[in-house]
């Protein structure tokens, strides 16, 4: 049995019986967490909590370490002095054999440099296609994008979402441990609902944020007029003018309604009821929303941009669209029997390539291969 780790701040968002808002890396974390419990391994997670938070109950005997206090400490200056001590002395006691990071960043150099001197083994998840390649340089500053390499070079392992990604650590980093391993997908033990989908409504459902591209979920909307569409979503946490001009215009469409945001328990049946999920995203390595569509029996609506290897072309689990027209002259073209083919080939697929202990047993199995055992005498011989 090996002890994780689990370091991500909005993770409790999802372990509390009050869920609130947060992205698809979290919702992944979720299911790793989940998926290694029920292999038998020991699993602990470092969030960001308050006193107000009660945990659900499959989450009640996970210990939680609470991350330093956001608003402590001068700017600039609060990671040396603060928040980086903070840390460190909260991995060290926690004796973790492996630390997980799910969004890398300028801050995953100084999670590797601390595992190293720990002796963790650390692990870092790629959340997205863009931290790979220009899209990541052309939005952060060059110091940002060394931090980042140098922390990826000094991880012990990384867990690509795609090929795509894979290639690219390959290439970067060709001594690397790294391997493409699907998203672990969670179900709290509850039967799948089972809708006509026939009468449902074309669902979107995401934070709205840049890179879920408002606009063209505007245009398809105005397009498809004689569709009803839902849109179930909140702002998130970085507000662009793009985003909120298309959000207002959003409303004022009378083929467009809003639900909110909807906590776990209400995804499901959200999906379940509707024809197709949309995706208008401008990038993702891999959506989870994919998987939560396709578990009810509900195919996706897909840009080029995210088809993580051509899957949902191959196996047949929606339509992938170049632009708004081509998607409406698919969107015509779809019969009765290849909505059912297409149904049906989504659930099978996330039965066979998604289930969280399936996967959770895939990275245990990577990890025996490549790791040498960690004994709890490494951590006796950690400096101070």
């Amino acid at each position: 049995m090996a002890r994780f780790l689990f370091i991500d701040e909005k993770i409790i968002n999802l372990m509390q019986v009050n869920e609130k808002p947060c992205g698809g890396s979290a919702v992944q974390t979720y299911g790793w967490i989940l998926g290694l419990i029920e292999q038998g391994q020991e699993v602990l997670v470092m969030t960001n909590t308050d006193s107000k938070y009660v945990l659900k109950d499959e989450c009640r005997n996970i210990r939680i370490l609470p991350m330093y206090n956001f608003n402590k400490g001068i700017r600039w200056f609060r990671w040396l002095y603060y928040r980086l001590p903070h840390t460190y002395k909260k991995i060290k006691a926690a004796k973790p054999d492996y630390l997980y990071s799910g969004i890398a960043g300028w801050g995953t150099l100084l999670l590797a440099i601390t595992c190293r001197i720990l002796h963790v083994k650390y692990i870092q998840r790629i959340s997205s296609d863009a931290h790979l390649d220009k899209r990541f340089r052309e939005s952060n500053s060059a110091i940002h994008q060394l931090l980042m390499y140098w922390g990826l070079k000094m991880s012990h392992h990384i867990l690509c979402q795609n090929n795509y990604q894979l290639l690219k650590i390959k290439k970067k980093f060709p001594h690397k441990s790294a391997i493409k391993i699907s998203n672990p997908y969670y179900l709290n033990n509850q039967e799948l609902p089972k809708e006509d989908h026939s009468g449902g409504y074309i669902a979107w459902l995401g934070l709205y944020r840049y890179p879920k591209n408002l606009k063209l979920l505007y245009q398809v909307a105005s397009l498809l007029k004689k569709e009803q569409f839902m849109v179930a979503g909140k702002a998130g946490s970085n507000s662009d003018e793009e985003t909120s001009t298309y959000l207002e215009k959003l409303k004022q469409l009378p083929n467009v309604k809003f639900s909110g945001f909807l906590d776990r328990t209400q995804v499901l049946p959200f999906l379940a009821k509707a024809k197709f999920l949309l995706n208008t995203s401008r990038f993702e390595g891999f959506s989870n929303t994919f998987l939560e569509s396709w578990s009810v029996g509900t195919p996706v609506l897909s840009t080029i941009n995210v088809n993580p290897d051509s899957i949902i072309s191959n196996h047949e689990l929606g339509i992938v669209y170049k632009d708004v027209f081509e998607l409406c002259s698919k969107y015509a073209s779809v019969t009765p029997q290849l909505y059912q083919l297409m149904a049906e080939n989504g659930r099978q697929y996330v039965a066979h390539y998604h289930d969280y202990r399936i996967v959770a047993r895939q990275l245990l199995n990577y990890l025996s291969k490549t790791d040498k055992p960690i004994t709890s005498s490494t951590y006796f011989n950690a400096p101070a």
